[in-house]
């Protein structure tokens, strides 16, 4: 036996006739073909074993008491599609069957006395097209288990007649029906927006074009709205012009950006709201924010700003106090260890006293940035009017 047959699936072959005899004769025959064989009497016994075991190939007589063949085997067809069906029986019965095979009912005709390796041969081919059609059976389930699993709402649309031929269960979700529900709609009816339907005029006119990562807005069958990222490839075979859309629902994601443009406004708010002069410093140390507090204070310099390093801003506040090299050194000192936070005072050249923090920005155990606060400040008593803070 080879690896082939090793790896193939049992053949189950049911035989049915009213002669004893015909039944051991084929068994005795078929046998060394390695088929499990199921014998029958009748055609109601045929069907009671097509009800427990899996048959591949049925070969049955056509003239039989109570059943004919034919009429065996339409009944066989309607309830079990897939098993492949051969009548063996006399030429003058012919007539009798043409109907049946019309009717498809009848994959082959052959004819007794039979020739043993014809009819050998016709079996081991119906048996090959049985497993042929499982299989394919087997791998479209699978390949619409595998649709089904893709979250995304995914729609297979005619490109000529411009409606849906396939949808998986999320489009169906996504659009408030069943997936069933979509096939046969215009993709009008989903994509209403004008610059959809402009994409499908000029798929018409000049052929496929894709679309990566575009955003749009689908319409459910209750006729809302929402927005969607839509992708498309092309699934043309032939001369059929198919095009393979997926869309990706983004309503939570407008949610998040609007929530975050709220926050993003109220935290702005604060941000210039507060007396203290805030400058926030990105991780690589360069300028990400300053409110006008900050620039009120300091008044820095265009050329200043413009360079957007924080070490060169620290050095502009550092220039402004009456111990310049020392007030950067605390300021740049806060670097080493921002995680313990820093905080001080400077005594300007303008006589003011201005009291500083620093403190680090920490996402998941890592400083991502730093915020320096400046204010307006009395001087500490241990200053004399002349000293600096080391005086």
């Amino acid at each position: 036996m080879d690896l082939v047959q090793e790896n193939r699936p049992e053949r189950h072959l049911l035989l049915v006739d009213d002669e004893e005899n015909i039944l051991l004769s084929l068994r005795r025959l078929l046998r060394r073909d390695g088929y499990s064989i199921h014998l029958a009497h009748s055609g109601e016994e045929g069907l009671a074993i097509l009800a427990q075991q899996p048959i591949g190939v049925v070969v049955t007589d056509q003239r039989m008491p109570a059943m004919t063949g034919s009429e065996f085997l339409g009944k066989v067809k309607e309830s079990y599609p897939d098993t492949f069906r051969i009548v063996l029986s006399g030429y003058t019965e012919i007539n009798s069957i043409t109907d049946a095979i019309n009717r498809g009912a009848i994959y082959k005709f052959l004819t007794k006395p039979w020739d043993d390796d014809l009819l050998r041969g016709h079996i081991a081919e119906a048996f090959s097209r049985y497993e042929m059609k499982s299989e394919n059976t087997r791998l479209a389930a699978l390949n619409t288990a595998m649709i089904n699993a893709i979250p995304d709402a995914l729609l297979l649309v005619d490109g000529d007649r411009r409606q849906v031929i396939m949808a998986n269960a999320a489009a169906g979700v996504l659009l408030g029906c069943a997936a069933e529900e979509l096939v046969g709609r215009a993709i009008a009816d989903i994509e209403p927006l004008p610059l959809d339907q402009c994409y499908w005029d000029d798929i018409a006119d000049a052929g496929f074009r894709p679309v990566q990562g575009v955003e749009t807005e689908y319409q459910r069958l209750d006729g809302s709205y929402f927005p969607v990222r839509k992708t498309t490839a092309s699934a043309s075979d032939g001369d059929a012009r198919s095009v393979l859309v997926l869309a990706h629902d983004i309503s939570h994601e407008r949610e998040i950006e609007s929530s975050l443009e709220r926050l993003n406004a109220e935290m702005a708010s604060v941000f210039e709201a507060t007396e203290e002069g805030l400058l926030v410093l990105d991780g690589h140390r360069r300028l990400a924010r300053m409110n006008r507090r900050f620039n009120d204070i300091w008044q820095l310099p265009e050329e200043i700003i413009g360079s957007a390093e924080g070490q060169s801003i620290l050095g502009w506040i550092a220039g402004q106090t009456l111990a310049p090299a020392s007030a950067e050194a605390e300021l740049v000192a806060y670097f080493e260890a921002p995680e313990s936070r820093a905080s001080g005072y400077f005594r300007c050249r303008n006589g003011e006293t201005i009291r500083w923090y620093a403190n680090p920005q920490i996402l998941d155990d890592e400083v991502i940035g730093h915020v320096f606060g400046f204010s307006l400040s009395v001087a500490p008593e241990v200053w004399s009017v002349e000293s600096g803070p080391g005086g």
